[in-house]
């Protein structure tokens, strides 16, 4: 079981109130709670936010739980509350008015509906930093349009530039949503810190992907701009605008080559043999641009190559010993459980989780020397920190806290009773 860094994160003092669900937000979130913020995760009285009952869901110890909320709601407190009661209502602006960050990613109007929108939290809360993320955001022709990460990579034009039409084997718009949003909400705390103003703060999901189209918009757009125009190529599993890069195919598996320098160039053929000696004089392959040009001919090259080699394993051996960019695709069950890099850079780290022990979670990626970015605690049950956050934050006594119980604007699992009796 590794410990916890106990040492103070760079938001270490920072409150952030969290309406998120499903992934953009939580993952937002989940970064913030990482970076040291405490996170205050408001959710819908009895059931919980939307992730809670995703799978993969196992039932363990009489406790049932989501892989899913597990990974992304780590570190955060658990408040549970009935915002359609008054007292619910009036307890929501109380943590408010004590916050110093508001990120929601529901449909735009949700928020304005609750009387929780920017504009009304910003008359009890001058200086607050409100992030919101959606789709498409809250302005433009589609702002009205609901949406999840499948519709943003459609809208984006990312499903547009693969060959084979599939969906992104992870949820990118979203994770990219979140990130970005991280960023803004960290840049407004220094405006917030220097200038004591707060600000609204509008993520695109659709905007974000929209930016990282690498090659696809500029090179549309220059060719525009000098009166050649070209329709970029497809992506499949080799590029058709650089050489060598893709995945090549070997006997036992998918191998990466990626080189797109003059640096290496003649090493790469010399590893390849004798059979390949041409692609070191043929004049349609004599520098990056050329190469470039012609990329069908490198990647016939080395799919051939690739596949006479015993196996994926020995490509990569032959060209780790040269210095070549390569690697051999590793699977989950690999990443997991044994790779070294993986481990190396804690990025599978064992948490205890309540109810069910042990159980790997993602690092965080974020590595900073002196204010360290990481797990700061297991994913809480559904209304686990009622009482703490309330007492805490808003000096609430136990008998106001049974009071909301009993007019039922506070709820909490079943499960909090046991883990609270264990402790």
């Amino acid at each position: 079981m590794e410990e916890m860094d106990r040492r103070p994160g760079s938001l270490s003092g920072v409150t952030v109130i969290d309406f998120t669900w499903v992934l953009a937000g939580p993952h937002c979130t989940k970064l913030l709670a990482d970076m040291g913020a405490a996170v205050i995760k408001i959710e819908p009285y009895g059931v919980g936010a939307n992730e809670r009952h995703l799978s993969l869901q196992k039932t363990h110890d009489g406790v049932t739980q989501s892989s899913y909320s597990i990974n992304v709601n780590r570190g955060k407190k658990s408040v549970c509350i009935d915002l359609k009661k008054p007292q619910g209502k009036a307890l929501i602006l109380d943590l408010i008015k004590q916050a110093d960050i508001i990120v929601e990613n529901y449909a735009p109007g949700v928020m304005e509906r609750l009387g929780l929108d920017y504009a009304s939290v910003k008359k009890i809360k001058a200086d607050i930093i409100y992030c919101s993320i959606s789709c498409f955001g809250h302005w433009g022709p589609y702002s009205h349009k609901p949406g999840y990460d499948l519709i943003a990579q459609a809208a984006s034009g990312w499903t547009a530039q693969s060959e084979q039409v599939q969906i992104a084997p992870v949820s990118i718009g979203d994770t990219v949503a979140g990130t970005h949003a991280a960023l803004a909400i960290v840049a407004a705390l220094l405006i917030k810190n220097t200038q004591g103003v707060g600000q609204n703060i509008d993520i695109s999901m659709n905007d974000c992907l929209f930016s990282l189209h690498e090659n696809t918009i500029p090179w549309y757009t220059l060719g525009q701009a000098v009166g050649e125009p070209i329709t970029p190529p497809k992506i499949g599993r080799v590029h058709q605008g650089y050489a060598p890069y893709g995945l090549y195919k070997g006997k036992n598996g998918v191998v990466a080559i990626a080189l797109l320098s003059e640096n290496r160039w003649a090493e790469l053929i010399q590893a390849m043999g004798e059979k390949y000696a041409w692609l070191l004089t043929d004049p349609r392959v004599k520098d990056v641009p050329s190469r470039c040009q012609n990329s069908g001919l490198i990647h016939q090259a080395l799919d051939e190559w690739v596949m006479e080699q015993d196996s994926v394993e020995e490509v990569e051996r032959l060209l780790d010993e040269v210095k070549v960019p390569c690697m051999r695709a590793r699977t989950i069950e690999e990443l997991v459980d044994s790779d070294p890099q993986i481990q190396a850079r804690e990025m599978m780290p064992l948490i205890e989780q309540p109810f069910i022990g042990p159980v790997k979670m993602y690092g965080s990626p974020i590595k900073m020397s002196e204010t360290p970015s990481c797990i700061r605690g297991h994913s809480p049950l559904l209304g686990e920190h009622n009482a703490q956050v309330l007492k805490e934050y808003l000096g609430y006594t136990d008998t106001q806290i049974k009071d909301l119980y009993e007019t039922g604007a506070l709820y909490h699992e079943t499960a909090v009773d046991r883990l609270q009796g264990s402790v």
